[in-house]
């Protein structure tokens, strides 16, 4: 049976959308989710404990979610004052984040004023990406390219590479092989 869902006018669906874990829309700015995309599945971890959390803060920011994009459980992405972008055909891991903002300055001073940049985020199309990887401002993710599973990406990833978690928490990027291409 389908069912209708009433949205807020800043949140606009540009197809049918499945909606597995508790979801919570928040902010002034636009969020678009496109067509096919889902939110959530079954069965995963922490399907019952958490939500899928999209916020598009502030009145110029904008979250968008490209078609048959497929987001696991737990995932919180904030556009704070910028825009975050998702494209086409991503598929993404349980516990995901990603935020265009750090929310204070990092000058200690300033912290508490309200005076901190954003950039934008960009993830290209057919993107993989792992199960508790945060994506953290300025950052832009290649087309098909992969992260590993517990990274936190806070520098440009080139399209078609193969990022894995080394010592001090950076990455290494890897340049496909055919292997990988034929399913290996």
């Amino acid at each position: 049976m389908a069912h209708r869902l009433g949205l807020y006018p800043n949140v606009s669906c540009q197809g049918d959308v499945r909606v597995v874990q508790s979801l919570n829309l928040q902010g002034r700015g636009s969020i678009t989710l496109g067509r096919d995309c889902s939110l959530g599945v079954y069965p995963s971890p922490n399907l019952y404990y958490g939500e899928c959390y999209l916020e598009a803060r502030h009145p110029e920011a904008k979250l968008v979610i490209g078609e048959r994009v497929f987001i696991n459980n737990n995932a919180a992405i904030i556009a704070d004052k910028s825009n975050i972008s998702i494209g086409d055909d991503t598929l993404i891991g349980p516990g995901f984040s990603c935020f265009d903002s750090n929310f204070h300055s990092l000058n200690p001073d300033k912290r508490v004023t309200g005076d901190y940049k954003c950039k934008p985020v960009t993830i290209g199309r057919n993107v993989f990406i792992g199960a508790n990887v945060t994506i953290l401002n300025g950052v832009t993710i290649g087309d098909n390219s992969v992260i590993g599973s517990g990274i936190v990406v806070s520098r440009d990833v080139p399209a078609d590479v193969i990022c894995q978690r080394v010592d001090k928490g950076e990455f290494v990027p890897l340049k496909m092989s055919k292997g990988l291409n034929n399913g290996m």
